[in-house]
């Protein structure tokens, strides 16, 4: 993924912050919400009340649907169709499974619901890295 910013973030030596500080920011603040309901929706899976579990679940939906409405207008040009398209998909799908969780929990989509934020979790911290451009965020 390009970001608009010019890659990698360099290192003002006179105050020891990277000039990136702010999109290395951004992108934690958009990788741990996908984090935290996986972890979330984990603790839940069995514990948790019809009110709770909705909640849960509503908030999964809100962030995949933010995120596939925020990211493509963040991306260069090239890359924005393509990705943004996926991302839409992913948020349809989600929005589907999380209406079916509703209904009744179903181990084998729990999983891949849990699965999925874990990997776009994953892909926003390679993203931060890939910005950066270090090996290890």
């Amino acid at each position: 993924m390009l970001i608009r910013k010019d890659l990698p973030a360099v290192l003002d030596p006179e105050t020891g912050f990277s000039m990136a500080a702010e999109a290395e920011h951004l992108i934690d603040d958009l990788a741990r919400p996908f984090l935290e309901l996986a972890d979330k929706i984990e603790a839940a899976r069995e514990t948790a009340d019809p009110v709770e579990w909705g909640a849960i679940l509503d908030a999964n939906v809100y962030i995949w649907r933010f995120v596939a409405n925020y990211i493509p207008g963040q991306l260069d040009k090239q890359v924005c169709a393509e990705l943004g398209e996926t991302l839409k998909r992913i948020g349809d799908y989600m929005h589907m499974a999380c209406r079916k969780l509703r209904e009744a929990r179903d181990e084998d989509l729990i999983n891949h619901v849990i699965e999925l934020n874990c990997n776009m979790c994953a892909q926003f911290l390679d993203l931060r890295r890939t910005m950066l451009g270090i090996e290890d965020a």
